[in-house]
């Protein structure tokens, strides 16, 4: 009865585990209270988000007004934003655009251990437009946006270079600060950032997990 027990304690803990592990990432993207010229600042997830230009301008959430969700994924075969670990798309009317290249200084008020960032039509079929970061990344999800399905490739030293991508890059934490320049100069393209919320086992599953090792553990003594 006792094996039975531990047994299926043990199952059960893993399931979940295995669940949670596999689930998507829910994102809480940055709220930008601020955009203007060479700085912008915005809220996520209770922490402050500081963007500065260091060379180059910054400008609002949209070429003209924020009336348009430029973060829609048309095709559900093909997600731009949720393609991947995310299980959410940024939220509409919420990004920093850029029309001509810049260098960009990015400072989180804490470490940020799963940081996303999101690319919004960034380049155009004609025009390659490339990223430098000074930390490495992963492209964890891209597909058809607002303004198509584009292509993308990695450079050395963390750089990819874009032609009309809408899509997702993951950097590994923690983060603190985060740097990058692009080239060339485009008419307009933009990015957000997110920090994932990942499932992490509850309590009382590391406890049944926990019981389950001590039974093991106690079924062995009795063994030897």
């Amino acid at each position: 009865m006792k094996r039975k027990l531990v047994r299926g304690v043990l199952l059960a803990a893993a399931s979940y585990l295995v669940i949670g592990s596999a689930a998507a990432d829910p994102v809480s993207w940055t709220d930008w209270t601020r955009i203007s010229g060479t700085s912008a600042s915005g809220d996520m997830a209770g922490m402050t988000v500081t963007v500065t230009a260091t060379s180059g301008v910054m400008n609002g959430p949209s070429q003209t007004a924020c009336g348009t969700n430029w973060w829609t994924q048309p095709d559900p075969s093909n997600p731009a934003y949720t393609g991947g670990s995310v299980s959410n798309a940024p939220t509409a009317c919420e990004q920093v655009g850029l029309d001509s290249p810049v260098s960009i200084t990015v400072e989180f008020s804490s470490p940020v251990s799963n940081l996303y960032m999101a690319l919004l039509s960034i380049g155009r079929s004609g025009l390659e437009v490339s990223y430098d970061f000074d930390t490495a990344f992963t492209v964890d999800s891209e597909g058809r946006g607002f303004w198509g399905d584009g292509t993308y490739v990695l450079g050395a030293n963390d750089t990819i270079a874009m032609r009309e991508l809408h899509g997702v890059l993951s950097f590994a934490g923690p983060v603190s600060t985060l740097s990058f320049s692009t080239t060339p100069s485009e008419y307009w393209h933009a990015f957000t950032f997110g920090i994932g919320e990942r499932s992490v086992p509850e309590p009382g599953t590391l406890a049944l997990l926990g019981l389950g090792l001590v039974g093991i553990a106690a079924m062995r003594r009795r063994r030897s």
